[in-house]
């Protein structure tokens, strides 16, 4: 059997592979260049003098945040610091549990893909809400789980949520990739 191919159905050349979205190798290696400096970067930023100050403000607004939030849903909360207590369960929000490290490699990520700086901001800015909402559904689950089933507080915090979150932002990152791309044609 012979198949005729039309003009239009022509396997696409390397330079209309990039303009369709595409990316090539140079592109690819560009990306995992600025990728792995940036997320260097961002790995010695608790060296910045200054830092655990920053650091230290985000977790009492984590804290703050998801003290409102455990109220709006009846938990009769206290904040002290970066403690959120009831006379059931008490949670001090620490560094690993802020999701700084996610936000980082998201923010690497976006950064680094060859887009255009204005949809790096729109990506940016979209990503890092979801990931923080995300975040503190993380947080206030695992309150609750202590509250109501205190054995299986460790194994949904130390198990469950770390793959949930992970899974989380690899799929914000795949649609922000996704739709960078795509945008790039137009």
């Amino acid at each position: 059997m012979v198949v005729a191919r039309s003009k239009s159905n022509k396997p696409a050349s390397r330079k209309n592979a990039r303009d369709a979205g595409g990316l090539n190798g140079k592109a690819i290696q560009g990306f995992m260049i600025r990728f792995g400096l940036l997320s260097l970067a961002f790995a010695l930023a608790p060296l910045i003098p200054g830092w655990d100050g920053l650091e230290s403000r985000y977790l009492s607004l984590q804290a703050v945040l998801v003290n409102g939030l455990l109220h709006l849903i009846g938990q009769p909360t206290q904040l002290e610091g970066t403690t959120v207590f009831s006379p059931a369960f008490r949670m001090t929000i620490s560094p690993t549990c802020s999701a700084l490290g996610i936000i980082l490699f998201f923010s690497a990520t976006v950064l680094a893909f060859p887009a255009p700086a204005r949809r790096k901001i729109v990506g940016l800015m979209a990503g890092l809400m979801a990931i923080y909402v995300l975040n503190m559904v993380r947080i206030v689950t695992i309150y609750l789980t202590g509250v109501r089933w205190p054995a299986q507080m460790q194994r949904v915090h130390e198990e469950l949520w770390p793959s949930l979150l992970i899974m989380g932002t690899l799929l914000i990152s795949g649609a922000w990739v996704y739709y960078a791309s795509n945008q790039r044609t137009t």
